[in-house]
């Protein structure tokens, strides 16, 4: 059976050495579409760029023809002002490079300029340009340019003039051609240059962006152009239509290297009909025409990095060493941090430096404790009916929980199988079959992949081989749902017992009912939940049941249920709360979202017999929680300017080479002075070298 190409592996997106090396071996060598000649009209007026964070300015030096003659056009950096390589079509397109090894352009686009034949670039007037970053890699914005699989699931508006089923990508040396429909190979011309530049002229007018990297592998500045034979509304209608198009690719492809940094998707199969034109076609064509400038070092270089930057532990050389490492059982109550507040001062601090900010302390946790512990997430309640399905992000990973038609609830990583988009959209919903809004791929409640636009009749396309990544889930006798994210196939088992006892004692079962939740999203570190012992006051719950009259005959009929509240902590960030004298109770979660960032999700549940009368306690519930939010946050933003005035010290320390003291007067310099001070500054630095007496 044949075998399917695959996408670049996701480290390719992630990888900050992988940029480097990219910067130096394609970016410096390659070359750059600047624009028509028409957006250089002025002459003198210099217009900056930014290629491979190198600044460039392109001006009209001299002239007022349509073409600038020899000597009347100049591409210089921006420092230094020495010249830069640029050519102009025929056609009025201006482009540079930034390096003398760059092949000419004539070698490196050896079939362009007759493409370029069917346009007169210099009858196109600029009209306006925007710029703006993305969360995402250039090679992610490019791979979704370089292909119209999505196109209808995405762009249905550009669908329509352009639709997908015969629209094909021909690569040549160093470029692509986009053609809509091979019958009419002249209505519009799409064009993709190696590495990260665009034209497309349709519907009377013309775009072009350039994709930019910057210092962050992860974050790209986007930058359009446009130009338009007509001004005014005419221009107005076709600039929103581009736009429309542009932004709707901006989401795909945030949420697209969201997934790619996660560590669950590692790569992906392509269409090789309709996918034909990714930036792993780009690289083999690059890579072919430059072999001459390319040493074999370099190649396996780039071949290399990447590789076994998917194996590197990212954090390992900043990992935080814990002073004082306590043990739990999994499903034990939360360890009692709350002490902290009351100890002594000791000579070695319990937290090590960033507990509270750190994201190595954050990536540490991700695998140490949230990617190997038994997690309740859930309740059997609030899945109804087959296709209810809940929506997670636990640490960074985007998961979610679904019912299936066997009435078991499983879970699954939230990304799809082909090119790491988000399957389900919302918090909460219901659907029997969930589908990817990127290339249509679709899901049943099992995570078995039903649906695969155009790849079917693909030889060695297998769907089983393409089901959702699955995830350990279990639920308890008393309906808690439980996930485990050990990607191992099998795993100990969810030790529930105090858990079972407390729902037991307490009357919580899986015929609660769940009556009311939400989800608030707030800036704090996760562990500040837990520096107190009560998360929330629900004392001022009760007495607000208790306050209202109406409330008076509920409360007598309920007699019989709990006279006193009881609360159970689940590790590592769950707990339950029943509310006295009602039937009532709720579950609380401070899931860790990112270093600085938690969601709280609580879950207001009754029993069967106290199903009305509810709202009065999700009001105050929400109020309460929202209340605690905002007394941590303004805690934690504390934490923080404390770390912020330290790190802005020791950076001004690092500067200067010494411990720098405001505070410290500065004496009289003289010669006996500066002796005895540093003889001073000696001994000190001996007697910190530990286990070595001074030697007079």
């Amino acid at each position: 059976m044949p075998e399917l190409a695959r996408t670049l592996p996701a480290s390719w997106y992630c990888s900050l050495p992988l940029y480097q090396l990219e910067r130096r071996a394609v970016f410096m060598k390659s070359w750059y579409l600047l624009g028509p000649v028409t957006k250089f009209q002025n002459v003198g007026e210099k217009i900056e760029y930014e290629i491979a964070q190198q600044p460039i300015l392109a001006f009209r030096a001299s002239g007022s023809s349509p073409l600038p003659e020899p000597g009347e056009f100049q591409v210089i950096r921006a420092k230094t002002e020495s010249p830069l390589r640029y050519h102009i079509t025929p056609t009025g397109l201006i482009f540079a490079t930034l390096s003398d090894e760059t092949p000419s352009f004539h070698e490196y686009f050896p079939d362009l300029e007759p493409l370029l034949q069917r346009v007169d670039f210099t009858r196109l007037p600029y009209r306006h340009s925007i710029k703006y970053e993305g969360r995402f890699n250039w090679k992610t914005m490019v791979d979704g340019y370089q292909e119209c699989l999505h196109c209808q699931y995405t762009h249905p508006s550009f669908s329509v003039y352009y639709p997908p089923t015969f629209y094909t990508v021909h690569n040549h040396q160093n470029f692509s051609q986009h053609i809509a429909d091979p019958n009419k190979p002249d209505d519009g011309l799409f064009l993709y240059f190696f590495p990260n530049c665009t034209l497309n002229v349709y519907g009377g007018g013309m775009s072009s962006f350039r994709v930019c990297p910057t210092e962050d592998p992860n974050i790209t500045r986007m930058e359009f152009d446009y130009y338009h034979m007509e001004s005014g509304e005419k221009f107005e209608e076709y600039f929103k239509f581009v736009r429309q198009v542009a932004m709707e690719d901006y989401e795909l492809c945030e949420k697209a290297q969201d997934n790619l940094g996660r560590g669950v998707y590692s790569e992906g199969i392509l269409n090789p009909e309709k996918e034909n034109g990714s930036t792993r076609t780009g690289y083999l064509s690059w890579c072919a025409s430059n072999m001459p400038q390319i040493t074999p070092t370099l190649l396996a270089l780039l071949a290399g990095i990447a590789f076994l930057y998917r194996f590197w532990p990212h954090s390992l050389a900043s990992t935080p060493k814990l002073s004082n490492p306590k043990t739990s059982d999994t499903l034990s109550s939360i360890p009692d941090v709350a002490k902290e507040e009351n100890r002594g001062v000791s000579k070695e601090s319990d937290f090590p430096a960033g507990w509270w900010v750190s994201k190595d302390v954050f990536e540490l946790e991700k695998r140490a404790i949230f990617s190997k512990t038994w997690l309740c997430l859930s309740h059997r309640s609030r899945f109804a009916k087959v296709g209810d399905y809940q929506s997670y992000e636990v640490a960074g990973f985007p998961i979610f929980l679904i019912l299936g038609k066997d009435g078991k609830v499983r879970a699954f990583h939230n990304v799809c199988r082909h090119r790491a988009y988000t399957v389900t959209k919302k918090e909460c919903g219901s659907s029997a079959v969930l589908g990817c809004r990127y290339h249509g791929w679709s899901y049943n409640t099992y995570g078995e992949l039903t649906k695969a636009p155009h790849f079917d009749d693909i030889p060695g396309f297998d769907r089983s081989q393409n089901s959702l990544f699955a995830i350990h889930a279990v639920t308890n006798g008393a309906g808690f749902v439980f996930v485990n994210l050990d990607a191992s196939p099998r795993i100990s088992s969810a030790d529930t017992s105090l858990l079972d006892a407390f729902a037991s004692n307490n009357r919580l079962d899986s015929q609660s009912l769940w009556v009311a939740g939400q989800t608030i999203k707030a800036n704090f570190n996760w562990k500040m939940a837990f520096r107190s012992k009560q998360l929330i006051d629900f004392a001022k719950l009760e007495n607000a049941i208790e306050q209202k009259s109406y409330l008076s005959q509920v409360t007598s009929i309920l007699k019989h249920f709990r006279a006193n509240s009881e609360h159970f902590s689940l590790f590592p960030f769950t707990s339950f709360h029943t509310i006295k004298r009602t039937g009532w109770w709720c579950a609380l979660s401070f899931i860790s979202v990112s270093e600085q960032k938690t969601a709280i999700r609580y879950d207001l549940y009754c029993s069967k017999e106290d199903s009305s009368s509810f709202q009065l306690v999700a009001d105050k519930l929400a109020e309460l929680v929202e209340e605690r939010a905002r007394e941590l946050e303004t805690e934690y933003q504390e934490y923080k300017n404390i770390l912020d005035c330290l790190e802005a010290h020791v950076k001004l320390e690092k500067a200067q080479g010494a411990e720098v003291f405001p505070a410290m007067r500065k004496p009289r310099e003289n010669s006996r002075f500066q002796q005895a001070e540093q003889l001073c500054k000696e001994l000190d630095c001996k007697s910190e070298l530990r286990g070595k007496d001074l030697v007079w």
